[in-house]
């Protein structure tokens, strides 16, 4: 079997394109087409359908049906690679949001660094948005986002959730109770965060949505530098408290009685997961379920 034209076939399968590929790969697109045509002859079938002048390409009917039989394929020859080469130590590619690396997974990173056997990682920082295209193409073995897509290749499943608080800086001798009233809020003096659509969709329930906002941010890191004045406010989520109050002392923090939905974290990996990352991605699982029971069991408490 021609591993070569394999390896190509299944990068151009995810990448829908013969450039983003060869990017994959570390080849030319001209060592593509030569390595599918490869294989092509060896099949004795057209797998992928790539006429002139078409911006993405299509797999075939033969080649939809050869795509399951080529990725057990590949599974099975990097097991056997794997045998002929067994490791004492495990890697794991993670990727998230700023406010997910920063403030949600860093006592999962340590965790995982004090495993043993060690667990190597690389942590890359990415919009959301690119997150899914990561994971879908295996450049990510998993990564943590705040919304949810429906692509073929990726598994979602959502694992924690958690509220949201406000912060504020109250004026001389202010009352600050537990609870505040939305009405006690001027939209004036918000520093906006889109958290997640649901939230979006509360809070233009809530505020004019027609009205711009003075400060419209994607950064917690950037909140706690803006907010200086009394009757300056922000709505964020419960782990980020610890943040705030550590950066800006002045600040208290209130919960609201009629609060946004909750934010759903989700975790992203590949259904045909590589076989090299599946035991780190068992340890990283298991590692994220029991720091999120805490996270969940300690919330109950409160």
């Amino acid at each position: 079997m021609h591993e070569k034209g394999i390896e190509t076939f299944l990068a151009v399968a995810m990448s829908r394109t013969l450039g983003k590929a060869a990017e994959l790969l570390n080849v030319t697109q001209s060592t593509i087409s030569y390595n599918l045509s490869e294989l092509e002859s060896e099949m004795g079938m057209i797998l992928v359908d790539r006429q002139k002048g078409m911006k993405s390409i299509h797999l075939t009917p033969a080649g939809e049906s050869f795509l399951p039989l080529a990725l057990r394929w590949q599974e099975v020859s990097r097991e056997i690679g794997n045998a002929r080469n067994p490791g004492s130590a495990y890697s794991l590619t993670v990727g998230g949001s700023e406010g997910v690396n920063c403030r949600l997974l860093p006592e999962v990173y340590s965790a995982l660094l004090e495993h043993d056997p060690p667990v190597y990682l690389r942590i890359e920082t990415d919009p959301s948005d690119k997150l899914y295209e990561a994971v879908e193409n295996r450049m990510l073995d998993v990564a943590i986002t705040l919304h949810e897509e429906n692509t073929r290749y990726v598994q979602v499943e959502p694992f924690y959730k958690e509220g949201f608080v406000v912060a504020r800086i109250p004026f001389d001798g202010e009352d600050t109770a537990e609870f505040i009233k939305l009405s006690e809020l001027r939209q004036d003096g918000e520093l906006y965060i889109e958290w997640s659509s649901g939230y979006r969709l509360w809070h233009d329930h809530i505020w004019n949505p027609i009205k711009s906002f003075r400060v419209k941010v994607d950064s917690v890191g950037l909140l706690t530098s803006l907010m200086k004045h009394p009757g300056q406010w922000c709505v964020v989520p419960a782990s980020a408290e610890v943040q705030f109050r550590r950066e800006l002392p002045c600040a208290v923090f209130q919960r609201l009685y009629d609060s946004p939905p909750d934010l759903v974290y989700y975790k992203l990996t590949h259904r045909y997961p590589k076989s090299s990352a599946v035991p780190g991605l068992t340890i990283f699982g298991e590692m994220l379920k029991a720091k999120f029971s805490e996270r969940k069991m300690e919330g109950k408490r409160q």
